[in-house]
This record gives structure tokens, C-alpha cells and sequence, in this order.
């Protein structure tokens, strides 16, 4: 018997099975000989009931089994590479260890479900339901999980590199240690979420709820923020370096410690928030509202006056104003006299009739000054400055 003749037996019997008695499945496959762990891979089972069942290490790989009932089936181990299960129940199934890559599961119910170390890349999860259930150290790279609940999930280590995630309920999900390098959380929900430690270099993160977020030691290198609310997040000792933080709301965030070189703030609310011991250097402060109770050193805070309010014929003498962003800041007329500019960037500063003499510019960058003429110009290049344009 051909390989496609054995094939057609096999789904021939299994739909005289279904039509028999859903409730009596796998009792009667086993009558039939059939062997449920080898002889269902590629098969049609949509609707079938296979609840409460064992079907550990089985081959159900391209299998049909959309609407099926899993539920608190014993999955761990199968081979499901390719398996339609969308709108499948699988509340309490265990599907740890799992092949689950490139399945479709858009739509199931996986809540309470064990996806512990399963393999979902390219799966599509598209509005599943995985409340509460576990997917520590889960690959799920490259997963479409636009509009999924994850709420209370425990993401635990899991990697979620490239996934879609737009619009996604993670509230009070534990994704501490977890991997979203360059994955779209664009409107996702992460309100209380726990992402200490977690890896979000390069994810877009715009509009997003991290409102009450754990981000403790995360990594969100050059990642984007733009317009998420980080209300009283925790974000003590983060890599925040070139993150888009515009129109951000980061009120009594906790940002002490954190690195925030390049950082883009601008049009962000920095109100009753800790900066103590942040790395601001080059950090853009344009339009950034601050209240009494925001804590920032001395310095940062004469920064955003500079860029905000200006420092129009003021005495700044001997200022340590060394890795400030001061672009387009207006200094028309100050006095900046042994001022330590080191690292810092003016472009397109007004600086007329400011005064630079004995000012540190090593490395400072100019460029489209109002008030610098040539013979200014050369000067400062001479000592260190660097020119655009």
C-alpha cells in the first residue's frame, strides 16, 4: 500500500471514529489499531474531543485540530510542527517541550496551559488567550501574538526576539531575564509587568502601558518609548542609551542609576521623577516638563533651564557644562569663560557675542552658530571642537 493509500485509511477511519462518537475517541482508534502517537500526524481532527487524554511525544505534526477540545491534555513532547489549532481549548494542556513552531493558534485558549521550554517560533498566536500560563524559557521568536492576553503569565527567560506583539495584554505578566530584541509591543498592555533584567534593545515599545513596570537592570538600548506611559515604573539601573523617550510619561518613575546617553526627552513629563545619579550625557531635555520634586543633579537641571528657558547674557564661568546637549539652545551674550564643554553638542546654538574664551571644547560639536566667525571658528577647531556642516 502507497504511503498517500495508507494515509487516506488512516483519515477514512479516523472520520468514521468522530462520526461514531466524539467521547469514545480514543478508545476506539485504539480498537481500530490505530496508534494516536503516530498515526494522527497530518490528519483531519477538527472538533474532535481529546481531553484529559495522553498523547505524550506524539507525532501530530500538520495536523488539523482547530476547535479541538486539548484540555488538560498531556501534549508535552508532540511533535505539532505546522498543526492547525486555532480556536482550539487547550486550558491546562501540557505543552511543555512541544513543537509548536509554526503552528496557528490564533484564537486559542491556552489559560493555565504548561508551554514550559516549548518551541512556538513563527507560531501565530494572533488574540490567543495564555492568561496565567506558563512559558518560562519559551522560544517564541518571530511569533505573531497581536492582540494576545498573556495577564499574569509567567514569561520567565522566555526569548520573544522579532515577535509581534502589538496590542498585547501582558498586565502582571513575570517577564523578568525574558528576550524582546526587536520585537513590536507597539499599544501593548504591560501595566505591573516584571521585566527586570529583560532584554528590549531595539523593541518598539511606542504607546505602550508600562505604568507600575518593574524595568530594574533592563536593557533598552535604542529602543522606542515614544509616547508610552511609564508612570511610577522602576527603572533603577537601566540601559536607556538612545532610547526614543518623546512625549513620554515617566511621573514618579525611578530612574536613578539608569544610563541615559542620547537619550531623546523631549516633550516628556519628568514631574515627582528621580534622576539621581543618571548618565544624562547628550540627553535631550527640549520641552521636558519638571516640577520641584524631580530629583536630577545640579547640573542636568542648569541644562534643561539652558534649553528651555535660555541663558541669554547670563554668567556661566568656570560651569561644568561638559556632555550637555545644548543644541539650539540660546546663549546669545553669555558669558562662558573657562566653561567645560567637553562632549557636548551646539548645533545651531545662538552664540552671538557669547563669550568662549578659555572655554573646554575638546570634542564639543558646532555647527550652524549664530555669531561665529571664521576667525572664532578656527579657534575653536584648534582647540578640539569639531564642526558639521
Amino acid at each position: 500500500m502507497t504511503d498517500e493509500a495508507f494515509y487516506q485509511e488512516v483519515q477514512d477511519l479516523i472520520q468514521r471514529i468522530i462520526a461514531a462518537g466524539q467521547q469514545d475517541f480514543l478508545k476506539l482508534a485504539r480498537i481500530a489499531q490505530l496508534n494516536p502517537t503516530e498515526d494522527f500526524a497530518g490528519v483531519d481532527l477538527r472538533k474532535v474531543n481529546l481531553k484529559s487524554v495522553s498523547l505524550r511525544d506524539a507525532n501530530l505534526r500538520a495536523t488539523n485540530l482547530s476547535e479541538a477540545d486539548l484540555s488538560e491534555t498531556e501534549l508535552s513532547g508532540a511533535d505539532l510542527n505546522g498543526a492547525d489549532l486555532s480556536d482550539a481549548d487547550l486550558s491546562e494542556a501540557d505543552l511543555s517541550n512541544a513543537d509548536l513552531s509554526k503552528a496557528d493558534l490564533s484564537g486559542a485558549t491556552l489559560i493555565s496551559s504548561n508551554l514550559m521550554d516549548s518551541n512556538l517560533c513563527n507560531a501565530a498566536l494572533r488574540s490567543a488567550n495564555l492568561s496565567s500560563a506558563n512559558l518560562k524559557i519559551a522560544n517564541l521568536t518571530d511569533a505573531n501574538l497581536n492582540g494576545a492576553s498573556f495577564s499574569k503569565a509567567d514569561l520567565q527567560g522566555a526569548d520573544l526576539s522579532g515577535a509581534d506583539l502589538k496590542g498585547a495584554d501582558l498586565g502582571g505578566a513575570n517577564l523578568s531575564a525574558a528576550i524582546f530584541r526587536g520585537t513590536d509591543l507597539g499599544n501593548a498592555d504591560l501595566n505591573g509587568t516584571d521585566l527586570k533584567g529583560a532584554d528590549l534593545r531595539v523593541a518598539d515599545l511606542s504607546y505602550a502601558n508600562l505604568r507600575v513596570a518593574n524595568l530594574r537592570v533592563a536593557d533598552l538600548k535604542v529602543a522606542d518609548l515614544k509616547g508610552a506611559d511609564l508612570s511610577d515604573a522602576d527603572l533603577q539601573g537601566a540601559d536607556l542609551s538612545d532610547v526614543n523617550f518623546k512625549d513620554v510619561n515617566l511621573c514618579n518613575a525611578n530612574l536613578s542609576q539608569t544610563n541615559l546617553q542620547g537619550a531623546d526627552l523631549s516633550n516628556g513629563d519628568l514631574s515627582d521623577a528621580n534622576l539621581q545619579g543618571a548618565d544624562l550625557n547628550n540627553a535631550v531635555f527640549k520641552g521636558v516638563t519638571i516640577n520641584s520634586a524631580t530629583k536630577m543633579e545640579f547640573k542636568w537641571h542648569l541644562v534643561w533651564k539652558i534649553v528651555n528657558q535660555g541663558a541669554e547674557g547670563r554668567d556661566l564661568t568656570d560651569i561644568d557644562l561638559s556632555g550637555a546637549n545644548l543644541d539650539a539652545a540660546n546663549l546669545k551674550g553669555a558669558r562662558l569663560v573657562g566653561v567645560n564643554l567637553r562632549g557636548s553638542r551646539l548645533l545651531g546654538a545662538n552664540l552671538v557675542e557669547a563669550d568662549l574664551s578659555d572655554a573646554k571644547v575638546k570634542n564639543a560639536l558646532f555647527g550652524d552658530n549664530l555669531g561665529i566667525s571664521e576667525e572664532i571658528k578656527a579657534d575653536l577647531i584648534r582647540r578640539g571642537a569639531i564642526w558639521k556642516g
